[in-house]
């Protein structure tokens, strides 16, 4: 009986995918989805201010059958991106004139084989592919005080896959509100990136809206709480002891899951000792590596001791603890496009900072993208994140900004920069056979230039198409 009702709800949609008149909704707009029609004059207007999205999809399904990855995965006809340049973000070789054929979520086959006269094609010739890419430090979150001119989730999440962010690392305030907003855009009810969820913050002592738990026995507790909602990391913060962090970590393994955070109380070679997966931002970096004679830190707000902790760094001791970053296969992810957020606005979190320490702090930012580039290099685990909205930084294009960030201050190549932003963070995250990389097998999450990014990073602007579970977008 229930294989006969598997049957009869396949077939259904079936035949609602020959009947339907090619119509779907993305954001506020229908769209034809014969790729060579442009969209239909008689569609609805945009409400003003929301990020014009276009969503092309073929033999679309109702709501109700997008629920099921089965059907859709069985239904959704194949289509072909033609004669597209292919960039190997391996080697940055181009190889021009591809054929690439997506079913469903995946990339079916890439090559130089024809369209069968029923598939839809999308010419893209002239133009190239790249992985989409990463934003490992998303907080993507409703408005606030904190935040008030953060933009609201689905215009954030839109934002962010105009500029061909197909996965995010989401670490909010609020877990079950993230989780939320992922089933959403799993089910295609909602447009965004893939959103790999972390927990709400964990804190010693609970501040705004962190989670505290005083000891490490209750930060365990909240760790096993976090696992029931399914998130995949837990983030911790800045108020930290040894014997908390070594449990977090622990009850996170037993569920799965991978830690990430700041590491300031417990710096960060004992962080990467003690199992912590990620380290976020570059201002926690150097304060661990000072020279012997380089005396006592101001006591004032922690930039003005980021800024002091980077002119006074010992770069032996700084070489030591990419090592045990190496060693303990622990990523970074220095988040560079917010500090020159602030040192363009003049402060941070409304603190004001004279121009002699926003002058020493650009030269710590161009201290941490140089030793990024280096870590890099020498094989560690560098991704690429933006701490989006704070300080102002806008979703999606920060992306672009940071990768432009690691060439212009940090010296990478603009493939280094690619590598960053697409397979290296695809590692961090653990979903390197899935994701990162333009092959046949893995996620269509794909974004489509009119200009070669390896020529200049700053192509990476230059979007036509953006391709997230097999879904066509036109920004």
């Amino acid at each position: 009986m229930r294989r006969r009702q598997d049957l009869l709800v396949y077939f259904a949609a079936v035949i609602w995918s020959g009947m339907s008149a090619g119509l779907v909704s993305a954001g506020n707009a229908s769209v034809a989805v014969d790729p060579g029609v442009q969209p239909s004059q008689e569609a609805p207007p945009e409400e003003p201010g929301r990020p014009k999205l276009r969503m092309r999809s073929f033999g679309q399904l109702p709501d109700w059958a997008m629920q099921s990855w089965f059907i859709r995965r069985q239904v959704d006809p194949p289509w072909m991106l033609r004669g597209v340049d292919v960039i190997d973000i391996h080697t940055g070789v181009v190889r021009e004139n591809v054929y690439i054929v997506i079913a469903g979520d995946r990339i079916q086959s890439i090559g130089t084989d024809k369209p069968s006269k029923r598939m839809k094609v999308v010419d893209a010739s002239g133009l190239y592919v790249i992985p989409g890419l990463f934003d490992l430090h998303a907080h993507v979150m409703p408005k606030s005080r904190l935040f008030p001119a953060a933009p609201a989730p689905d215009e954030a999440l839109r934002l962010l896959l105009n500029a061909g962010v197909t996965t995010i690392r989401a670490l909010p305030f609020n877990s079950e509100s993230a989780l939320l907003w992922a089933a959403q855009v799993n089910s295609g009810t909602l447009a965004g990136p893939t959103m790999i969820v972390a927990s709400s913050i964990l804190e010693k002592e609970r501040q705004r809206t962190m989670l505290g738990f005083g000891d490490p026995s209750t930060a365990a507790a909240w760790v096993r709480k976090e696992a029931l909602l399914g998130v995949r990391w837990i983030k911790a913060y800045n108020r930290m002891d040894e014997d908390s962090l070594r449990m977090i970590v622990d009850t996170a393994r037993k569920f799965g899951m991978k830690v990430c955070g700041h590491a300031n109380e417990v710096p960060p070679h004992r962080a990467a000792v003690l199992g912590m997966d990620s380290v976020e931002h570059a201002t926690s970096i150097a304060y661990s590596c000072l020279r012997d004679d380089a005396g006592n830190a101001p006591g004032q707000v922690g930039l003005v001791q980021a800024a002091w902790y980077w002119k006074n760094v010992d770069t032996a001791k700084l070489d030591r603890l990419m090592k045990t970053f190496l060693e303990n296969e622990t990523a970074w992810v220095p988040t560079l496009v917010v500090l020159e957020k602030i040192t363009a606005s003049g402060g941070h979190d409304m603190i004001s900072l004279d121009q002699n320490v926003i002058d020493e702090f650009r030269k710590a930012m161009v201290e941490s993208a140089k030793l990024a580039v280096r870590f890099h290099r020498d094989g560690g685990l560098l991704g690429i994140g933006t701490d989006f909205p704070v300080d102002g930084v806008p979703p999606g294009e920060s992306v672009h900004r940071e990768l432009e960030l690691i060439v212009e201050f940090g010296g990478a190549t603009p493939l280094e920069a690619l590598q960053m932003g697409t397979i290296n963070s695809a590692r961090i995250l653990g979903f390197e056979e899935l994701l990162g990389v333009v092959d046949v097998g893995r996620l269509a999450h794909l974004v489509v230039l009119t200009e070669n990014p390896i020529d200049d990073i700053s192509h990476v602007r230059s979007i036509r198409y953006v391709i997230h579970d097999g879904r066509l977008y036109e920004p």
